[in-house]
């Protein structure tokens, strides 16, 4: 017997995944000079995943927010790789 999640599971299971990705990487975060102006976003994106469950979604709204995470790790992955190779050139 298979169990089919209904859509707005899938869509709060989503979400919560692009908040809790974004979440894990706190630690490598709070070690950059721009940490302190992340400290209440970070704040706030564990709220909201307190609160995701009770959430109205769409997919709309989820795939954008997706698609912003995937723009912010690149980002992120980007200024690590400069700072690296910084570290590197100054050794």
């Amino acid at each position: 017997m298979t169990m089919t999640t209904p859509a707005s599971t899938i869509l709060h299971m989503r979400l919560k995944n692009c908040i809790q990705t974004i979440l894990e990487l706190e630690p490598e975060l709070s070690e950059q000079l721009w940490a302190p102006f992340l400290n209440n976003e970070i704040s706030v994106l564990k709220t909201y995943l307190q609160q995701a469950d009770d959430m109205v979604l769409n997919e709309e709204d989820v795939s954008r927010l997706e698609k912003a995470t995937a723009n912010f790790l690149s980002e992120l992955k980007f200024t690590t790789q400069d700072r690296q190779q910084q570290k590197r050139v100054l050794q």
